[in-house]
């Protein structure tokens, strides 16, 4: 069955498009102010903050020095303090008066938590997806993902993770709600980190690549039931690997209630 024609789902970004997440959203929402010199400087400051936290260059445990920063990006405190304020709304990093900002030690149970928090609004997405989405939409996720299949083997971990977490977003924009499409980017960029403790071989990661082929050929076939059944296969099962990797010790430095 062909899902009835629908404007482009918003949140699908152009096959070419960097992966997720961008600042575009971010920068489309702050264009009222900026055209200001400050507003350019609190989204180029913030994009750079994120950016290392992602790429795990400010640790888990770290205190941020915010004269250091202010050097760094060469802005003011001013500008500083709001990107930083931003990235404490968003989880990524926690401030309290006695220590400043800081980017706290990781919990299990907070990844267990977010990871069940994922598989419900992927869950949602999918859902909607097979409601919503057009066999065009479709075709345009599943070529992402073969090109991204294509190019495996000369890909970097950093691509991997990026590549994976696009095809995510993308699958859960199918289902045309910006909302859900938001909160994972949020739970995504959380777990990021944490997604490069990752010892799979080469023989797993093209067994992941194919079940993730095989989520979309049941969206195609608008199959609810299978498809829910096999998103959740791979997001609990990475979710058990990763889990396992941190409680036998492989970020124990980093980590709480291990």
């Amino acid at each position: 069955m062909t899902a009835a024609k629908r404007p482009a789902a918003t949140g699908i970004p152009p096959e070419n498009a960097p992966a997720f997440p961008t600042g575009a959203a971010r920068r489309g929402r702050a264009a009222a102010g900026a055209d200001k010199p400050e507003g350019t400087a609190v989204t180029r400051t913030y994009d750079a903050l994120r950016g290392l936290i992602l790429n795990y260059e400010i640790k888990p445990n770290e205190r941020l020095n915010e004269v250091e920063l202010a050097a760094r990006f060469n802005v003011s405190r001013t500008p500083l303090r709001e990107a930083l304020n931003r990235l404490v709304v968003e989880r990524l990093l926690r401030f309290e008066p006695s220590i400043g900002f800081y980017r706290a030690k990781i919990d299990v149970q907070e990844i267990v938590n977010l990871y069940e928090f994922r598989v419900m609004l992927e869950t949602e997405g999918v859902k909607l997806a097979v409601e919503r989405a057009t066999d065009d939409e479709i075709a345009e996720v599943t070529a992402f993902w073969k090109n991204a299949f294509a190019r495996r083997a000369t890909v970097t971990t950093a691509e991997r993770i990026a590549n994976d977490e696009q095809f995510h977003e993308r699958v859960t924009a199918l289902g045309h709600n910006d909302e859900l499409v938001h909160a994972l980017r949020g739970v995504n960029a959380r777990i990021h980190f944490i997604r490069w403790a990752d010892t799979q071989g080469g023989d797993e990661h093209e067994a992941s690549y194919h079940r993730h082929l095989e989520l979309l050929t049941v969206l195609r076939e608008r199959d609810q039931a299978r498809a829910i059944a096999v998103l959740r296969n791979i997001i609990v099962m990475r979710q058990e690997e990763i889990v396992a990797i941190l409680k036998e010790g492989a970020a124990r430095l980093y980590l709480a209630n291990v």
